[in-house]
């Protein structure tokens, strides 16, 4: 019930814009190209917005009914970074925000799922952007021997301490992002969400048997840091196993 009411209120918005700038634009193909191109943008954002909605949706989905497949292998995380950064480069530029990469240039390969990789880093940068009205985003990395520590850092209005146990449960959203607790006479607007995308990050650190926690304070902003496996030959392993396996089924070796 719940997933079909923020389906019907979340999935028409965006198909709602689809529709009225296709309208627009059939006045201005000719006569404005500047128009034209103006409302062929907000067609590809609201585009861009279903997809990351559907995509969290078919996520969570997974996650609750425990279908969801973690198919590891060595992931450059630093490519990673760099490319979900670009991605995001431009919703950082409208709102004047900075969008910075202080990752460690030797940061080690790690062992995860790469689709998933993109999709918390997605998540993340996509939050920090969306929930900091001035300022920065920035994200870090770090590592010892056995795990890459990376961390997504924002500028923007905190979260209160009692609400971080909280976060990465479904559907729960932070009211402070809404109010402002009185740190401005001016409240907050309260961006459009679903409160899936924490859920499914949390739970995709997890699967992927690393961890995830939130250090924030109240007007200072908030910092997102997750963990993962280093890349130590993992996937070869496997290989080896489930090639032993074979030829013992087959009779071939004891």
């Amino acid at each position: 019930r719940d997933m079909i009411d923020i389906m019907g209120h979340e999935l028409r918005t965006p198909a709602t814009v689809v529709k009225l700038n296709v309208e627009l634009l059939q006045k201005y193909i000719n006569s404005n190209p500047d128009e034209f191109k103006k409302h062929l943008n907000r067609i590809k954002d609201a585009i861009d917005t279903e997809i990351k909605l559907i995509n969290t949706l078919l996520s969570s989905a997974k996650l609750e009914g425990n279908k969801i497949d973690i198919n590891s292998e060595k992931v450059d995380i630093l490519q990673e970074i760099e490319m979900c950064i670009h991605g995001h480069a431009r919703d950082a530029k409208l709102k004047k925000l900075k969008l910075i990469n202080k990752a460690k240039r030797r940061t080690p390969l790690i062992y995860a799922d790469k689709a998933r990789i993109i999709e918390i880093l997605n998540n993340l940068i996509d939050n920090a952007i969306k929930y900091t009205e001035k300022g920065s985003v920035t994200v870090k990395t770090g590592y010892d021997k056995e795990k890459v520590t990376v961390s997504i850092e924002d500028t923007g209005t905190g979260i209160p301490k009692e609400e971080l146990s909280k976060l990465g449960k479904k559907f729960y959203r932070v009211d402070n992002y809404i109010e402002g607790r009185n740190l401005d006479p001016v409240d907050i607007v309260r961006p459009g969400g679903t409160g899936l995308g924490l859920y499914v990050t949390f739970s995709l650190v997890k699967l992927m048997k690393g961890k995830i926690w939130v250090e924030s304070k109240l007007g200072k902003g908030s910092k997102f840091i997750f963990t993962v496996p280093l890349y130590k030959g993992q996937d070869e392993k496997t290989k080896k196993k489930i090639s032993l396996n074979m030829f013992e089924r087959m009779g071939l070796k004891k």
